[in-house]
């Protein structure tokens, strides 16, 4: 089965065994938007990442040996949150690869990034430097992803 097609039926099991809380979709869209027209890009950027930095903090992991260890803590957690699940993978281009998929989806503005993606920047760069990673890496969102509900891939490394 390739990548997209495995990623797609992970996610649909995730959905299969999750729900979503109705009642909060339409009222976090509005505050998003509200927001987003309120406050600058950059900065609405730095306030997610942040707040993904606190979550991540209020929601510790173990420290793990491998990477295996900390994809396996790292679901645990999310499941927890019914945030999803994700895949973690070195790469040969000096980052760690971290796959993101079944995330929660609000509606919004098609042209911005999704509002999830610097939050979980600031998530993943939190828990990888509770790892032991240098404090000069990051995780970034390495491509905005096709359509809405795809996975989100993340790079955590030196951004330079």
């Amino acid at each position: 089965m390739s990548a997209p097609a495995d990623a797609e039926q992970i996610s649909l099991r995730y959905y299969a065994q999750q729900h979503c809380a109705r009642q909060w979709a339409h009222f976090i869209a509005a505050m998003f938007a509200e927001f987003e027209e309120r406050v600058d890009p950059v900065e609405a950027d730095q306030f997610l990442e942040t707040l993904g930095s606190r979550m991540a903090q209020s929601l510790p992991l173990r420290r793990c040996d491998n990477l295996e260890e900390l994809e396996e803590d790292m679901n645990a957690v999310l499941e927890g949150i019914d945030w999803g699940w994700v895949r973690i993978a070195e790469n040969g281009g000096g980052y760690i690869e971290i796959v993101h998929g079944a995330y929660p989806v609000v509606p919004q503005d098609e042209q911005r990034r999704t509002w999830l993606a610097p939050a979980l920047e600031g998530l993943y760069t939190e828990w990888m430097s509770g790892q032991g990673g240098d404090p000069s890496c990051t995780a970034r969102l390495a491509e905005s992803p096709g359509e809405v509900g795809a996975p989100l891939r993340f790079h955590y490394g030196s951004h330079g």
